[in-house]
Parts: C-alpha cells; structure tokens; sequence
C-alpha cells in the first residue's frame, strides 16, 4: 500500500520503553541536587563512598521493604545489578530460566555471563507453571528471572496463585527468583499483588530502580536479597564500579523527604493511564481478533501477529513508513522442546511502549502497524 510523503512526515517509535520528556522532574531534582550539595553531606556526596551506596537512602529502602540494612544493594541501575549478580551465582555453562518473551536486555546479560539461557512460555496470566515444572525436571536453574507486574516486554502481571507456585517450586528445587519490578507502583487500575518475596524471602533477589519513577539519568537502581547473597555483592561493586554515585542517590532521598515522591507518582499515572487505555484501544481498533494481555500498568503492551500476516521484513518496511520497531526476536531465549510451529514467533512479536507518545500517535502508529502486516 503506497504511502504520501505528508502521511509519513513524522517518525513514530515503537522500539525503547523511556519516560515522557514531560514526566521528568527537572526543576524538583535540581532542587534535591541542590539542597544535597548545599548541605552537611555534600562534600561527603563528591567523595569516594560505602560500596553498598548512599546509607540514608539504604536505610529508607530498608524499611520499605521490612529488611535490615545489610540486605539492600545500590548501584547503576538495576540492569547493572543483575549484571554483577549474574557473575556472582552463575558458572559458564549453568542455566538460567527466563520468562519467553522476557526483557532482551536481560536475556544478553545473563548470556554474556555463560549462562545457558532457556525460556519458559509466557502466558496471559504468567509463565506457564506446567511447561516449568516439565523444564525442572531437566534442569535446576541458578535462578530463574520473573517480571512479576507488567512485564517488559508483554505486559502480563502474574497472577496470585503463579506466585505462590513459583515460590514454592523455587524451594522445592532450589533456586532462587530473580524477581525485577520496576512498573510494580505505575498501576493505573486494579489490585496490587505480593512481591514474589513476600511469599519466599530466602529464595528471592528483588531488583528494581527509580529509572522510570523519577529519570533514567540518574543511573540509581537497587537490589534486595540475602546477607549471603548481598555481601559478597558489595564487594564486588567495589572491585568493578569503585564508588558509588552518591550525589544522585542523595539526591532520591532528598526528593523522597520532601514529599515529591508520591506526589510525582501520581503524576505519572495520571499522564500515563490514557496512553495505555489509548494503546489498547488502537490494537482492537485497527488489528481486531488479535489476543494479547491488557494490563493494568507499567510501560508496554505486546502483540504477537497472527502467521497469516505480512510480517516479512516488518521492521525495515516499517521504518520507511516513519514506524520505528524493535526486533522482536530479541525477547525470546532459546526454546526448550521447541516445536516448527514457534519457529518464527520472534518475527511476528511487537512489542509497544506507548509512556512516551501522546494517544493522537499511538493511534497513528497502529494504524500504520496494520496497514503494513495486511500490505
């Protein structure tokens, strides 16, 4: 189908889950940056620091989430996290579970690290329990990496009873849950489960960061998880990265004690709800039939187009009609027991983040997503 050069003009992009520009608190984190640098600590913010980072913001992690000091972790961001975890507890050659699809980025962490890594199928409601328990009769993971609450990339939220069974299972074989949260507070509607946990404390690592709450720019994630884990992590992060980046965890602190935290939340649902209720929309609007997760959250939502589709060669064709894509094979692990049929499931998954677009371009971008796979 031809396309005037008018109604390509703009670039839409479906590819990175990133903040609203308008979502970023400039002038409140100038403010706490400010105050931090001004005040008794910050000298001691622009000198080397306590590897574990900044400890006022430690304690205040501590306490939300009911654990002692020494089990809280900060550094460059959670994906750095899990990177120096993955050194920490995997040999080359050990397996690693992912959900299938799971965060790409994830996936290569854990690859660049020797893990063997192998996906368990994702369903509407959570991995499926049957196909892990059928894996776990192979292998015993290191761990197994889970996005409980909207999962990046397809959206799903695993149910309550998928977390009990996957607290369970990871004390019946022996591995831990490498559970990632970082949407867990954006929702927008519906009920607030129990972090993976809350359900088996002693087998679970909880990594999230304020990336997505506050800025990506700030490069403050953390990490949750046992003394025996912990530990060893922390010195670890002062063999790799020396010092942490105390100014800017600081400077969370400073913004959660003047209130601007939740305010700022609330802010970003309310800027955030109508792009996703405007994402779900276009998808039943312009690829109707079309089965997918609606959540009630986060950043993304997922599409897998129907094999009848013209999905060949999708992300270049996009991207001459001003659809930018992310290659949708980069979510998928390798296949357990793979069968012909999922063979060519990464070329016809798309994932959506939709934070970052106003809904007059979500729905633009759709309608040209459909008039490309039905060309």
């Amino acid at each position: 189908m031809q396309k005037t050069t008018s109604s390509i003009s703009n670039n839409i992009s479906f590819t990175r889950g990133v903040p609203a520009l308008e979502a970023l608190p400039t002038t409140l984190f100038s403010e706490c940056l400010q105050a931090v640098l001004a005040g008794p600590d910050g000298k001691a913010v622009l000198q080397y620091g306590h590897n574990g980072g900044y400890v006022p913001l430690k304690q205040l992690l501590a306490e939300q989430y009911q654990v002692d000091i020494d089990q809280v972790l900060i550094g460059n961001g959670s994906l750095h996290l899990q990177d120096m975890l993955t050194a920490q507890l995997v040999q080359p050659g050990e397996v690693v579970f992912t959900e299938q699809p799971s965060y790409d980025r994830a996936i290569k962490t854990f690859r660049r690290r020797g893990a063997k890594v192998i996906g368990i199928p994702l369903a509407l409601d959570g991995v499926d329990i049957t196909a892990l328990e059928e894996a776990l009769a192979r292998y015993t993971p290191r761990f197994m990496y889970i996005v409980p609450d909207f999962q990046n990339p397809a959206g799903v939220t695993t149910s309550r009873e998928k977390r009990q069974a996957l607290a369970q299972l990871a004390e019946k074989h022996g591995f831990y849950l490498v559970e990632d949260v970082p949407y867990r507070t954006l929702r927008y509607s519906g009920e607030t489960l129990p972090l993976l946990r809350e359900l088996n404390p002693e087998r679970t690592i909880t990594v999230s960061s304020y990336s997505k709450l506050i800025s990506p720019g700030i490069r403050v994630g953390y990490l949750i998880g046992p003394r025996d884990i912990v530990k060893p992590l922390i010195a670890l992060a002062e063999d790799t990265t020396l010092a942490p980046v105390l100014p800017t965890q600081a400077a969370v602190l400073e913004f959660h004690k003047r209130g601007h935290f939740e305010r700022n939340l609330e802010s970003l649902k309310q800027l955030y709800a109508p792009r996703l209720q405007a994402m779900i929309s276009a998808i039943k609007t312009y690829l109707p039939g079309i089965d997918f997760a609606e959540p009630e959250g986060g950043f993304f939502v997922s599409i897998t187009l129907p094999q009848e589709s013209n999905y060949q060669h999708l992300l270049q064709r996009a991207k001459e009609q001003g659809l930018l894509l992310t290659d949708g094979n980069g979510f998928f692990a390798d296949h357990l027991n793979a069968q012909a049929n999922q063979s060519h499931t990464g070329d016809r998954f798309v994932r959506l983040p939709f934070c970052a677009l106003t809904p007059q371009e979500i729905e633009a971008g759709m309608q040209r997503l459909a008039e490309l796979v039905r060309a």
